[in-house]
């Protein structure tokens, strides 16, 4: 590797991103495995899963994990 060699770097974070949205009085609230990166310099997210189904101790272990 010469010092004129270009290094580049790809890091992404996951994490579990949880919201809530009120419709006619009801609130629901949504859970998404998301994933954060750059690209062209900006920061953008992306959706990996969706884990409103799962139940509050596994959505807890994902978060943790």
């Amino acid at each position: 590797m010469t010092p004129n060699d270009a290094i580049r770097i790809d890091v992404a974070i996951m994490y579990v991103d949880t919201s809530q949205s009120k419709v006619r009085g009801k609130i629901y609230t949504r859970h998404l495995l998301r994933e954060s990166f750059r690209e062209g310099g900006k920061v953008k997210h992306r959706t990996i899963a969706n884990l409103s189904s799962c139940s509050p101790e596994e959505i807890e272990a994902i978060r943790l994990a």
